[in-house]
């Protein structure tokens, strides 16, 4: 479907155009909070081990890895289809000759514009037609008309596909007022109050490369505002236009090197993303393919408990610490169910891709190629297919678990061992052995007698004071 180049106006500059139309649980060898214990079997080998786990490890599935796959594939083959179009190369087919239909007659040259059509339509393939036409002939301006067009670039639409069939035209329509053209021409002003507009076919998107046109609606916006001929702005326009395609469909060595690579991005950075993701799901689906796992309840002697004086005792998480232990494994329960519910997200516009390539397919098929239109709806179909898998994939596991978790205990909710516990007993020391006693000394009972003053004469003062306790 053709769609609007762009365009310009006098005083309003030039402008583009517009278009018509959920991981696996924590393995370890080691205990961890919240941690169950499960025996892990190896058929082949019969070695057997012990892991701790959040829930029953899932071992890798093969279908995960055949949808990885298909889904890089429709990448692959969508971005490679996209750079092999999106290649510039010239047009093949027949067309009208390019033209130039000046029906007011304001381009003074009108062949020297023809001639420079016709080069670039040799080098391209894309048939450039320039029209000029005056507003009254599709605007309000003359109300006698039997279709008025809302503004310059949708009549320049229908001038298009009115006229042509194909995806592989150019089309330019200049349009001035007839009182500003005679204005101009009287030489009252310098400029007319002009506006001009292009629609090009989806066949010409390679070389009329949004960048390449804004270059040229520059150009040709520069030369108009100067007040030049427009059949000399257009001419200048298409030369630039001529050496843009010819860099393009004949670049050097450098630069092929250089806009391969530049288009083989996008495939080059979805290879990244797929390849390590496949190839790490084959090994571990090698790895996991003979495995088995059964749940074995805790029984004290993973680690979870040591040794301190006075007896065995139960050191950090585990067998006595219930509350903390139904905590954690909650936590995880949550952030688990938490990126399932993001997984289910994100898959939404997967599912609306799928079925916006699907409406596009049809609509392509109902309104231009047939063949186009049917790679489309397949590509949507399988699509839809495929993200509708994933997504109530997603949210049958994510009732599955929170099933599981309802009716399944926690390893914190098996028996706890039980540990003796150590009481220290009532320390009895024996008595020292009695000593001999030591043979009491005698004295003389004399010797404890009141002494007695041998002053005779003591004054009454001196006696006084010896009742008083004083010698």
């Amino acid at each position: 479907m053709p769609h609007s180049s762009g365009g310009g106006s006098h005083g309003g500059g030039s402008h583009g155009g517009g278009s018509y139309g959920s991981s696996g649980p924590r393995v370890s060898r080691s205990y961890y909070p919240g941690a169950r214990r499960y025996l892990r079997h190896h058929r082949n080998s019969g070695l057997d081990e012990y892991v701790y786990a959040s829930s029953m490890p899932r071992r890798a599935n093969l279908s995960s890895i055949i949808i990885l796959i298909i889904f890089f594939a429709i990448f692959a083959l969508g971005i490679g289809a996209s750079i092999f179009n999106d290649r510039p190369k010239r047009l093949n087919g027949l067309y009208d000759n390019p033209a130039v239909h000046d029906d007011i007659d304001v381009i003074k040259d009108d062949e020297a514009l023809t001639q420079t059509l016709k080069d670039y339509y040799v080098l391209t393939g894309i048939c450039p037609v320039v029209y000029t036409v005056y507003d009254e002939q599709w605007s309000s301006r003359n109300p006698n008309l039997d279709v008025i067009y809302e503004d310059l670039e949708t009549y320049t639409y229908f001038k298009y596909v009115d006229n042509f069939e194909d995806e592989k035209h150019f089309v330019i329509v200049y349009s001035v007022p007839m009182e500003g053209q005679e204005l101009y021409e009287q030489g009252k002003i310098d400029v007319p109050d002009y506006s001009w507009e292009a629609v090009q076919g989806d066949d010409t998107d390679p070389i009329i490369t949004e960048s390449m046109f804004k270059k040229f609606s520059d150009i040709v916006q520069v030369n108009l505002e100067k007040g030049r001929d427009p059949g000399k702005a257009f001419e200048a326009a298409f030369e630039y236009a001529f050496e843009n395609a010819e860099s393009k469909l004949n670049p050097s060595v450098g630069s092929r090197i250089a806009n391969s690579l530049s288009s083989m991005f996008p495939l080059l950075f979805v290879a990244g993303i797929f390849i390590p993701m496949i190839v790490i799901s084959i090994k571990n689906y090698k790895k996991d393919r003979d495995v088995e796992y059964t749940e074995v309840p805790l029984d004290g002697s993973e680690g979870v408990s040591g040794t301190g004086v006075g007896g065995p005792s139960v050191s950090g998480y585990a067998a006595n610490s219930s509350g903390y232990s139904r905590s954690f494994s909650e936590t995880t329960s949550t952030m688990s169910k938490a990126g399932s519910v993001f997984s289910i997200i994100f898959m939404i516009p997967f599912l609306i891709t799928g079925v916006g390539i699907t409406v596009v397919g049809l609509a392509t098929i109902k309104n231009a190629d047939s063949n186009i239109g049917i790679f489309f709806i397949g590509f949507g179909i399988l699509w839809s297919a495929l993200s509708f898998y994933m997504f109530f994939k997603t949210i049958k596991n994510l009732v599955k678990s929170k099933n599981k978790a309802d009716v399944t205990p926690l390893t914190a909710e098996y028996p706890k061992a039980e540990y003796p516990k150590a009481e220290y007993p009532n320390a009895e020391y024996p008595s020292a052995p009695a000593q001999p006693q030591a043979p009491q000394a005698e004295f003389d009972p004399q010797f404890f007698q009141t002494a007695k003053s041998n002053i005779e004469d003591d004054d009454e003062e001196y006696k006084r004071m010896k009742r008083r306790g004083f010698e």
